[in-house]
């Protein structure tokens, strides 16, 4: 994370100059934590959101075509005697999204292309998407796989998101510009929810950056 920080540090300059911006949100993901204590050295705040490791598949059928869209998309829950628990979810365009398999021992890396693909984990995700989705009948699978994936979905203890300003006493001794002039603030920690909750989530943000009576009320949501 911290070449991340140097990265964009040459591109906009260093970031302990602030005369470019008075406010800042941060919302890396499962990176929000080491984003912020990199930007924030002295700060004894610890952003309580840790990360875990999944691994999906994305794979077409000839069960499920663009005539089969007309009805709907659905989503499937199911639990193997492997005992982990596949989630299917049909998508517009002939796609299938299979997911379920998690690896909570799994460390973060330092950036999501540093992530490494255990392929035996995919070989079962693999298995059971055969077995939930392949041929009827037979031992032969007929699906596509189009796309392996792993990925690292920020959670929390308490299973909801962090939405909210960062108090300034919790910045290491940054002061910032009161009232909607000024600011960190987070927005992460939304575990398999992020696509769903995102919209929700940025409208939400902006009226707290801007110092607005908030669409939803998410103080509940704050960090303590």
């Amino acid at each position: 994370m911290a070449r991340i920080i140097r990265y964009l540090a040459k591109i906009f300059g260093d970031y302990t100059l602030t005369p470019r911006s008075t406010r800042l949100l941060i919302t890396a993901g499962a990176w929000t934590p080491s984003v912020f204590s990199t930007l924030f050295p002295t700060s004894p705040l610890d952003i309580p959101i840790t990360q875990l490791a999944g691994y999906s598949l994305l794979v077409k059928s000839p069960r499920w075509t663009k005539e089969h869209e007309s009805n709907g998309c659905y989503a499937i829950f199911t639990t193997m005697q492997s005992g982990f628990s596949p989630e299917v979810f049909s998508r517009i365009g002939g796609e299938i999204y299979l997911a379920g398999l998690n690896d909570p021992a799994m460390p973060l890396p330092e950036t999501a292309t540093d992530a490494k693909i255990d392929q035996a984990k995919v070989d079962e995700l693999t298995k059971a998407a055969q077995r939930l989705l392949g041929r009827d009948g037979t031992d032969v699978s007929d699906l596509q796989v189009l796309r392996e994936g792993l990925c690292f979905r920020p959670v929390t203890r308490r299973g909801e998101p962090i939405l909210c300003r960062v108090a300034d006493e919790d910045l290491g001794g940054i002061e910032t510009n009161p009232g909607a002039d000024g600011g960190v603030f987070i927005a992460a920690g939304h575990g398999p929810w992020g696509i769903s909750h995102s919209l929700g989530t940025g409208k939400v943000m902006a009226e707290i950056l801007e110092g607005q009576e908030t669409s939803a009320d998410v103080t509940h949501l704050a960090l303590f």
